[in-house]
């Protein structure tokens, strides 16, 4: 007796009935989008996984990035840039539903921003684009977590390149104070991952030095302790 699945037509003709309907009611799991990958094509499992909401049970549970990290792969299979780069930028921003989330989970979260640069991906005009805000941005424009954006950063290859032109921004004075602020927050969460503490000592007098820039009532605010 066969026992391949792929050669019994009973199982595909219902395969590909329940396809649209999985894909309109939703109820489906992760083994029927294996199968429709399988046995029907790889772009209806990435559209399945996609429309899919994994949420974690706790901190610990991996589920939800293991889940984004499928549809990151599945989108390079299928070509599919723009969505490979959205699931990556989830899981490097941790962007993930839980029904819990203790700190103490946080710092086991891998931001994965090397696996982005060996794409020749400017990672640096990326990551501090999404950190700006716009007042009139696209419907799907992407926003990051700054805290997140920050580790991400302090592991980059550039680093050296993104501390001068975070520095620059902050001290730019045609941008306007809000994403200034932001920037400067973006620049203490990279400071803070960096192990060389006499870097870390350095960045923060380079950062008061560019606080010293913006508008007075920030600027004293703004000082870091030494």
């Amino acid at each position: 007796m066969q026992n391949d699945l792929s050669i019994r037509k009973e199982f595909t003709s219902l395969l590909a009935e329940a396809l649209p309907v999985a894909l309109q009611e939703g109820g489906y799991d992760e083994e029927f989008e294996e199968y429709v990958g399988q046995y029907i094509s790889k772009k209806a499992e990435l559209e399945l996984k996609r429309k899919r909401r994994v949420v974690g049970s706790c901190s610990q549970d991996t589920a939800p990035r293991e889940h984004a990290v499928a549809i990151a792969q599945l989108s390079a299979e299928t070509v599919n840039w723009e969505t490979f780069l959205r699931a990556h930028l989830d899981i490097m921003n941790d962007r993930f539903d839980r029904a819990s989330d203790g700190s103490y989970a946080w710092a086991g979260r891998k931001t994965y921003i090397r696996e982005l640069e060996v794409l020749d991906i400017n990672v640096p005009d990326l990551l501090i684009g999404i950190s700006l805000r716009l007042e009139n941005s696209g419907e799907n424009h992407y926003y990051g977590n700054i805290g997140r954006l920050g580790r991400a950063l302090s592991e980059s290859q550039h680093a050296t390149t993104i501390e001068s032109q975070l520095l620059t921004m902050i001290k730019d004075k045609q941008l306007d104070d809000y994403n200034r602020i932001l920037l400067y927050y973006l620049f203490l969460n990279y400071n803070h991952h960096l192990a060389d503490k006499n870097h870390k000592r350095t960045n923060v007098k380079r950062l008061n030095e560019a606080v010293q820039h913006l508008p007075t009532h920030l600027a004293a605010r703004a000082l870091v302790k030494e």
